[in-house]
C-alpha cells in the first residue's frame, strides 16, 4: 500500500543496530519454566497456542502481589493450566463449551487472590470466543491435537497454502495480516524446542504497540503527516495503525540485518525496552524504569542500566516531539 504518512530513517536504524550488535540475550530468560515445563508435548503445544491466542491488549492484566503484568501473568496462568491438566487446554472441551463456561475457568486464575470477582483479565467474552472457535477447528480438522496442527506445516512458514502463515489464519485469533500472534507463537515453540523452521527468510517481525512506540521515539521511523503526528501525541483513537505498523516492520528487518541478530529476537530487545524503560515514563528522563525489576535487564545482559544505552542515537532523548509520541490507539485482537 502507498504510505506517504511515514518514512524509514535508515541512518537511525543503522545506529540502533550497531548499538545492539554486541549485546547478548540472557540464557536464563530462555530457561524459564514456561519454556521448559515437564509435561507431555501435546500439553506444551496447547499451552503455547491458547496463551498466544488470547494475548492482546493486556493493559489491565496484573497481579501486583506477584509483580506480574500482561504477558508475564498470562505465562503464569497457562503454566498452572498445563500443570493441572486443565480442561481449558483441551480443544474437545472448548469445542463443546459456552463462553460462560470458559470464562468461569479463566477468571479465578487471572485474579490476584483467585477470587473470580477480582479477575484483571478483561474482554473475557472475546477471548473465550477465540478459544472456542480454535477448539472447534482443532477438534474437527486436526484430531483434537495442536501438535498435529503445527506439524501439518512441516516446518514451513509459506508452502503453497500449507505453511504456518497460511494455515494459522484459519483461526480467528491468528487473522492478523501482519502475523504478529503467529510469529510470536512460532518463536515460543522454537524456544521450547518444539519446532524448527525451514524457511526463516519468510519471518515477519513481531510488532506490537510497545515496539511501535519505541521505534517512533528512537526516530527509526518518522511520522511525516502532521495530522497523524498530532493524533499520536494526543493518544487519539485511530481506525487503523497499518501505516505505522508496516513501516516499523520495515525498520526491524533492516535493524536485524545490520545487527546480525535474528529477526525473531527483535521482540526481545525492543518489547522489553518499551515495556520497562520507554513507556509512560522514560529511563532517560526519569532515571528509573517503569517496571522493577526492569524487563530489559531481565532479558539483555547489560552491566550498567543507570541510563538508556540508546541515548546517543535516540531522537526522543533530545527532542520532546519524538519522546512524547504514543503508539497508535486502536481496537484490535491482533496484538
Amino acid at each position: 500500500m502507498e504510505n506517504n504518512q511515514t518514512r524509514l530513517n535508515p541512518e537511525v536504524c543503522e545506529n540502533v543496530a550497531k548499538t545492539i550488535r554486541d549485546l547478548k540475550l540472557r540464557p536464563d530468560f530462555y530457561s524459564r519454566e514456561y519454556l521448559n515445563l515437564a509435561v507431555d508435548e501435546e500439553t506444551k503445544f496447547r499451552m503455547h497456542f491458547f496463551a498466544v491466542a488470547i494475548c492482546h491488549q493486556t493493559y489491565s492484566l496484573q497481579n501486583q502481589q506477584l509483580n506480574l503484568y500482561g504477558w508475564d501473568f498470562l505465562e503464569y496462568g497457562f503454566v498452572k493450566f498445563a500443570k493441572s491438566n486443565s480442561v481449558i487446554l483441551d480443544p474437545d472441551f472448548l469445542a463443546h463449551s459456552s463462553a460462560k463456561e470458559v470464562i468461569e475457568i479463566l477468571r479465578p486464575v487471572f485474579s490476584p487472590d483467585e477470587n473470580p470477582e477480582n479477575c484483571t483479565l478483561d474482554r473475557l467474552d472475546e477471548r473465550a470466543e477465540l478459544m472456542i472457535q480454535a477448539g472447534k477447528l482443532i477438534y474437527s480438522d486436526y484430531q483434537n491435537s495442536v501438535k498435529n496442527l503445527i506439524g501439518s506445516a512441516a516446518g514451513f512458514l509459506l508452502n503453497e497454502g500449507k505453511g504456518l502463515y497460511e494455515i494459522l489464519p484459519r483461526f480467528e485469533a491468528f487473522t492478523d495480516p501482519l502475523q504478529k500472534k503467529s510469529t510470536f507463537l512460532i518463536k515460543l515453540l522454537m524456544e521450547a524446542g518444539l519446532l524448527k523452521i525451514n524457511d526463516p527468510d519468510n519471518f515477519i517481525p513481531i510488532m506490537d504497540y510497545h515496539m511501535q512506540r519505541v521505534l517512533m521515539r528512537l526516530g527509526c521511523i518518522e511520522i511525516i503527516d502532521k495530522e497523524l503526528h498530532e493524533k499520536l501525541l494526543n493518544r487519539e483513537t485511530l481506525p487503523s495503525d497499518e501505516v505505522v505498523r508496516n513501516r516499523c516492520i520495515e525498520a526491524f528487518r533492516l535493524i536485524a540485518e545490520i545487527s546480525g541478530h535474528p529477526v525473531t529476537k527483535m521482540n526481545d530487545f525492543f518489547w522489553s525496552l518499551g515495556r520497562s524503560c520507554c513507556n509512560q515514563t522514560t529511563l532517560c528522563q526519569n532515571k528509573v524504569c517503569e517496571k522493577i525489576p526492569c524487563t530489559f535487564t531481565q532479558i539483555i545482559e547489560i552491566n550498567d542500566h543507570s541510563h538508556c544505552i540508546f541515548e546517543p542515537v535516540c531522537k526522543g532523548f533530545r527532542q520532546s516531539d519524538y519522546r512524547n509520541l504514543w503508539q497508535p490507539v486502536i481496537e484490535t485482537h491482533y496484538y
